[in-house]
């Protein structure tokens, strides 16, 4: 037992290490601070999209309309659905999905959790995609339903913030280099 612990706490100090090595990351991108948060902002809102196994390529895809989007930092914000959120996440986007398209059978959240596990557990790509189609409109439309519309809230809040922060980090690096 106490060895689940502890490796839990290095996963949770790695987690947490990866976050910080992202962040370090993203600031150091040389491109401009309008350029990364809108890359990371379109990369958050494909992260929150029901479509785990192509949502970097997407993501890259989403940004070619945008031609000054970073495709690195949208990359990047998919990593909001990685192995220790996706089950949450897809849970909560169901659930707000199920506001705008109610399902015939609405399903619980242990359920969906449980579903979701089974589907995320299964070999590949393209056993997983049949395993999602599988869940049917009563469990898949809302999800991408829900998952937009958490995407959008999202990103609008990860643009702001990261622009403004990466533009403090450049003025403060550029403050400490001009001593």
């Amino acid at each position: 037992m106490a060895e689940e612990t502890e490796n839990k706490k290095i996963k949770w100090y790695d987690l947490k290490s990866q976050f910080i090595n992202i962040q370090r990351k993203l600031v150091r991108i040389k491109a401009e601070p309008h350029d990364i948060a809108l890359g990371l902002a379109i990369g958050i809102f494909i992260g929150f999209l029901p479509i785990m196994g192509i949502q970097m390529a997407v993501a890259g895809l989403a940004c070619l309309p945008f031609k000054r989007a970073n495709k690195a930092a949208a990359v990047a914000g998919v990593w909001i659905t990685n192995p220790l959120t996706v089950i949450p996440i897809y849970a909560f986007i169901y659930w707000v999905g199920t506001f705008f398209y109610p399902a015939e059978h609405v399903v619980t959240p242990g359920t969906i959790m449980t579903k979701m596990t089974n589907v995320l557990e299964l070999d590949g790509f393209i056993e997983q995609t049949k395993g999602f189609l599988a869940l049917g409109a009563d469990i898949f439309l809302p999800m991408c339903i829900g998952g937009a519309v958490v995407g959008l809230i999202a990103m609008i809040p990860t643009y702001f913030i990261t622009k403004k922060s990466i533009t403090a980090y450049r003025k403060r690096k550029a403050k400490k280099h001009a001593k």
